[in-house]
């Protein structure tokens, strides 16, 4: 592992304008503010070693009454190919904005846009309106043009969810017209029940959706239909299925058959086949959840799917990049901000390893509710950047998540009655880690992050 800094997440405020339905800030608890310009004078030196600087969080970064001033010293700082970037929701931007933007060197700006049609825009972005976001992007693009600069190069970023989805290659479109160069999608982390209603991915892996479907395909060459009636045959799979890589007392090797109610010749025979797709799963260390597959619906997959190709279709018209989440989580977990280098500092200057970890706050994980609390390693009002990074505590933190020795929670058949998971306040799984990291959904392919 390459164990150097290489990308900074800075969030300058954690105030913002808008009140979308998706915000954490449904659910946040925590002392909310600006970041100071002491505080980011702070962390300057650390610069001229990193590759790109992404000023993001859960507020609105152009609010900051330092911004400008902000993005001129990280540019000065940064070495000479280094990158520097913003994530808004675009509605700050006016003509003056738009031209100190463009003058203060910054290299990307990535607008949040999550419906190409007003009605729906203004229903996940309250406050805000489609028509508002396209004029002050226009703006952004004319500032380019009398400036005579390439730069900053336009990036959208859409979060997919039920209500929404049917509009990403019209998105394509609109991206297209303001001549934006990429689009990210991510999926959606709901707070609330209501936004855990708007989830698309699928809560089974990819390897455990493909082991089962080749159950169902022999169950029908066998003439048997893989349908059970009962609690205690759910308990029975559950215990059959069990989670590979953990602990034998929490999974029986030969679960009694008989003692299941309403166990006859035609039930044996589907607990046969289960016991031979299990062991193919126990082979690749694979976890199966057999409630969460038996309930499964794949065509709401089918058609984002089609979704995403006939988005993928307009925006190779287009020559627009498009970053596409997947479906199904990955069953081969790791963490990409650890792999990718990138570290995260609060508004009130405290160093974070990562979005999950980057505030307090609850969620819902696997139709689970989850509470996360945040994890810092120093303040770089306290301590120089680099000594935070090179800090034991930090050093053994990425170690332990690049190996990712985690208890599998995403897959797990006894998660919903886990002592951990459940938990008001997450205090370790059943690995004896104290970190909430085998339940990460950035972990899975899930979510994704500039």
């Amino acid at each position: 592992m390459d164990d150097n800094p290489r990308k900074l997440n800075i969030e300058v405020t954690t105030r913002c304008n808008l009140d979308c339905a998706m915000c954490m800030r449904k659910v946040w608890k925590e002392d909310s503010g600006d970041m100071t310009l002491e505080t980011y004078k702070a962390l300057l030196p650390a610069f001229s070693k990193i590759e790109a600087i992404n000023l993001i969080g859960i507020g609105e970064p152009l609010l900051n009454e330092n911004i400008i001033e902000m993005i001129r010293l990280g540019k000065a700082h940064l070495s000479s190919n280094g990158i520097f970037g913003l994530t808004t929701n675009a509605t700050p931007i006016d003509k003056q904005m738009a031209k100190q933007l463009v003058s203060a060197g910054v290299d990307d700006v990535v607008i949040s846009i999550d419906g190409a049609t007003p009605d729906t825009f203004s229903e996940i972005r309250k406050d805000a309106s489609l028509g508002e976001v396209l004029r002050n992007t226009d703006l952004l693009n004319k500032a380019k043009e009398g400036l005579s600069s390439q730069l900053p190069r336009i990036w959208f970023e859409f979060v997919a969810m039920k209500r929404n989805i049917a509009e990403l290659p019209q998105l394509v479109d609109l991206a297209a017209e303001c001549r934006a160069s990429s689009i990210i999608v991510t999926h959606l982390l709901p707070h609330t029940e209501e936004m855990n209603e708007q989830i698309l991915y699928d809560f089974n892996s990819d390897e455990a959706i493909e082991l089962f479907n080749a159950a169902k395909a022999e169950a029908r060459r066998r003439n048997l239909d893989l349908v059970f009636d009962t609690l205690d045959v759910e308990n029975y799979a559950n215990a059959l299925f069990g989670v590979p890589p953990l602990k034998d007392k929490l999974r029986s090797a030969n679960p009694m058959r008989a003692n299941v109610r309403g166990y006859d010749e035609s039930m044996g025979q589907k607990f046969q086949l289960l016991d031979e797709i299990v062991a193919k799963a126990r082979e690749q260390n694979v976890l199966m959840n057999f409630k969460n597959l038996m309930a499964r619906e794949g065509s709401s997959l089918d058609h984002v799917t089609e979704i995403f190709a006939q988005a993928s279709e307009r925006a190779q018209k287009h020559n627009i990049a498009l970053d596409l989440p997947l479906l199904t989580p990955k069953t081969q977990r790791e963490c990409g901000f650890i792999k990718d280098g990138i570290s995260f500092v609060s508004w009130d200057g405290f160093v974070r390893p990562c979005n999950n970890l980057y505030h307090s706050y609850m969620c819902y994980v696997n139709n689970r509710e989850k509470s996360i609390t945040s994890v810092s390693f120093g303040n770089v009002l306290q301590q120089d950047f680099r000594e935070i990074w090179d800090s034991r505590d930090y050093r053994s933190f990425r170690r332990q998540v690049d190996r990712f020795d985690f208890a599998p929670c995403g897959d797990c058949p006894h998660a919903e009655g886990c002592f951990a998971l459940l938990a008001p306040v997450f205090r370790k799984d059943c690995y004896e880690y104290t970190l909430p990291c085998g339940d990460c959904p950035w972990a899975r392919g899930i979510l994704k992050c500039m």
